[in-house]
C-alpha cells in the first residue's frame, strides 16, 4: 500500500518496446507525477481483446486499491511490432488511423468500467536520434 494515503498516481499503459524506455516514464512523470506501469506487448492490445480484457481492467483495480489511482494514460507507438510494425499498414496515415481507433476503443472500455476515471491517450512517434531513439508523445482526443 502507498506510504502516503493522500497521494494519487496515474496508471500508464505502455508497450514493452525497448525504444520507449525510460523516456516515456520520465516524460509522464514530469508531466503528470508518479505513475504505476502496466507494460505489455502492444500496450493496450490486451485491453481491447475480450479474452484478456479482465486482466488489464484488474491492473486498474490494483492501482486504485494500492496507490489511489486517479486516472489512466493510454499509449500506442508507431512501428509497434505487436501490430506488425509500420510495414503492416502500408502508409503512415493508415497506421495513425488504426492507432487512434484502438485508443478510442480502449478509452471507451475504461470509461464503461470506471466512469470516474480520467483517461488520456497518446500516440508515440519514434525518431532516430544518433545511435538511439527519441520517443515523441502526442496527445490524442
Amino acid at each position: 500500500m502507498s506510504g502516503d494515503p493522500d497521494k494519487k498516481v496515474l496508471l500508464l499503459f505502455d508497450c514493452l518496446d525497448w525504444r520507449l524506455h525510460p523516456q516515456l516514464e520520465n516524460y509522464f512523470k514530469e508531466r503528470s507525477g508518479d505513475c504505476d506501469l502496466c507494460v505489455t506487448a502492444g500496450s493496450i492490445k490486451g485491453l481491447i481483446d475480450i479474452e484478456t480484457r479482465d486482466f488489464f481492467l484488474g491492473q486498474i483495480e490494483v492501482s486504485k486499491k494500492l496507490h489511489h489511482c486517479a486516472g489512466v494514460i493510454l499509449t500506442m507507438h508507431m512501428d509497434c511490432g505487436a501490430f506488425g510494425g509500420s510495414a503492416a499498414f502500408g502508409d503512415r496515415a493508415s497506421e495513425l488511423a488504426h492507432h487512434k481507433e484502438q485508443l478510442a476503443q480502449a478509452r471507451e472500455i475504461i470509461r464503461q468500467a470506471y466512469p470516474e476515471m480520467k483517461v488520456d491517450s497518446f500516440i508515440i512517434d519514434l525518431k532516430r536520434d544518433g545511435n538511439g531513439w527519441l520517443a515523441v508523445p502526442e496527445a490524442v482526443n
